[in-house]
């Protein structure tokens, strides 16, 4: 009989669900960096669009993270504690491995992971906020 699977990511509190929305944004970011873009008409390989063609031109844009914006997520994933740091990558940065796999690997228990999650998403959160001006610091001169 299999064990059930146990949920490895914590239950966020309401004022940490901003901090989820950027940091699930910064993972597409970083993931969207080494993606090799082409020209259809420069390889000679354009077709020409049909009937879906122009709807699909009009569906809405994905939102995307600017580059300041990433990069305020670097900084602020720099100052997590490592342990943190590398449980917030796992469930956030999407790899060819399941993140349930990558845990397991370095040994890191769901009920450790969901403690790390929180308290990292908690650090990056407030840095991030501080870095973005958006708090006030508290040396003030």
């Amino acid at each position: 009989m299999a064990k059930p699977k146990q949920q490895i990511y914590s239950d966020l509190p309401p004022e940490l669900f901003d901090a989820d929305d950027v940091m699930q944004l910064y993972g597409q970011w970083a993931m969207d960096r080494g993606e090799k873009r082409r020209c259809g008409s420069a390889e000679g390989n354009y077709r020409a669009g049909g009937e879906g063609a122009r709807e699909a031109r009009r569906e809405p844009v994905v939102r995307k993270l600017s580059t300041d914006d990433a990069l305020r997520c670097q900084r602020a994933l720099a100052t997590v504690a490592d342990a943190e740091r590398v449980v917030l990558t796992i469930l956030y940065v999407p790899q060819r491995l399941p993140a349930e796999a990558q845990l397991r690997l370095l040994r890191i228990p769901p009920q450790l992971s969901r403690v790390r999650h929180l308290a990292g998403l908690r650090t990056f959160w407030n840095w991030y906020r501080l870095l973005s001006g958006t708090v006030p610091s508290a040396v003030t001169r």
